[in-house]
């Protein structure tokens, strides 16, 4: 599943996806740093790097500039200098929840596990909801421990794996319902590794001709309601019985999985789902507009609609723009996420 952040310079202030505002200092660099988030948004690490180092040449004192370096780095796995970086915006930023979560990253990533729980416990000092906080504190005790111990690790990871996974199916049945269950009784549900498109790993994915549908082994240690939001959005693909997917049936999707967050989500955080569901509340155009965005980025070739998932109905709908969304081309995918 696709990670839809964004990033936005206001003013004099700048705002993360999160709603965290940091004020500039000195000279306003917003431009390039929306560069550098184009890019890196884009898979362009290496560019957005270069970009973020122009910003912070021209202004070495906005802390914001740090911020993103830290996570340009953390991308092409540069984790020494992403972890400079993060303790140079920390220091003058210490409540960026999202920030020290990034930190924990960079620290666990690198084989350093004890200081990146401390780094996690503070995001969850701040947020006390944070799911990625605390999933990533399960990860890390995890990778701890398999250093003195692989294969009691291993066995304690894969338990905790069948247990949440039989949560989170239970939460997406009871949320959709029997009847809705019985069209994909043949589908397999597991954790694993998942495909990339556009540079961006899958959080799950369907695939048709398994008939199966994956949540990436990053969500292992997940709260049972976040796997199944994202279930919840596969399980429309999967109710399909079929290998085309739609900007249409990705809109779909995303709509049903922000209405079962908005339902289920328990106080719970999850970066990914509030942001798809605080869009929803907005309004549903506005999470379907954000989607068509992201998945025609990605995939230029999506069609608009596929066969299941049809133009909206409308009675200025005339016959010639009917007959011209039933004729696109339609093409098959191994996966659908």
């Amino acid at each position: 599943m696709l990670s839809i952040k964004t990033y936005t310079g206001i003013n004099r202030n700048y705002t993360f996806s999160s709603g965290k505002t940091v004020p500039f200092k000195g000279e306003d660099v917003t431009e390039l740093l929306e560069q550098g988030d184009k890019a890196l948004n884009e898979n362009r690490p290496e560019d957005a790097l270069n970009i973020y180092i122009q910003a912070k040449n021209k202004n070495p004192d906005n802390i914001i500039v740090y911020r993103k370096l830290g996570k340009a780095f953390l991308n092409i796995k540069s984790y020494k200098s992403a972890q400079d970086n993060y303790k140079k915006y920390l220091d003058e930023a210490p409540n960026d929840s999202d920030a020290w979560i990034d930190y924990g990253d960079a620290l666990r990533k690198d084989g350093l596990y004890k200081n990146s729980i401390t780094a996690y416990e503070k995001a969850i000092e701040i947020d006390k909801g944070n799911d990625l906080a605390k999933r990533n504190i399960m990860e890390a005790k995890n990778s701890l421990l398999a250093v003195y111990s692989p294969q009691k690790a291993r066995i304690e990871k894969d338990l905790y794996a069948s247990e949440n996974l039989k949560k989170a199916l239970q939460i997406t049945a009871d949320y959709l319902g029997s009847e809705y269950m019985s069209k994909i009784s043949d589908v397999q549900f597991c954790f694993g590794k998942t495909a990339s498109m556009g540079g961006t790993g899958n959080i799950a994915q369907y695939e048709n001709y398994k008939k199966g549908i994956t949540v990436s082994d990053t969500h292992i240690y997940a709260a049972p309601e976040v796997i199944a939001a994202y279930l919840v959005h596969e399980s429309v693909h999967a109710s399909d019985k079929d290998a085309y997917t739609s900007v249409r049936e990705e809109q779909d999707a995303y709509k049903e999985a922000a209405k079962f967050w908005i339902k289920n989500s328990n106080g719970i955080k999850d970066p990914e789902m509030d942001y798809a569901a605080s869009l929803y509340k907005k309004s549903p155009s506005a999470l379907s507009a954000r989607v068509e965005e992201i998945y025609t980025l990605r995939d230029p070739n999506i069609a608009k609609t596929s066969p299941n998932h049809p133009p909206k109905k409308s009675k200025t709908m005339g016959i010639l723009s009917k007959r011209k969304a039933a004729s696109q081309s339609i093409r098959q995918y191994d996966v659908i996420a």
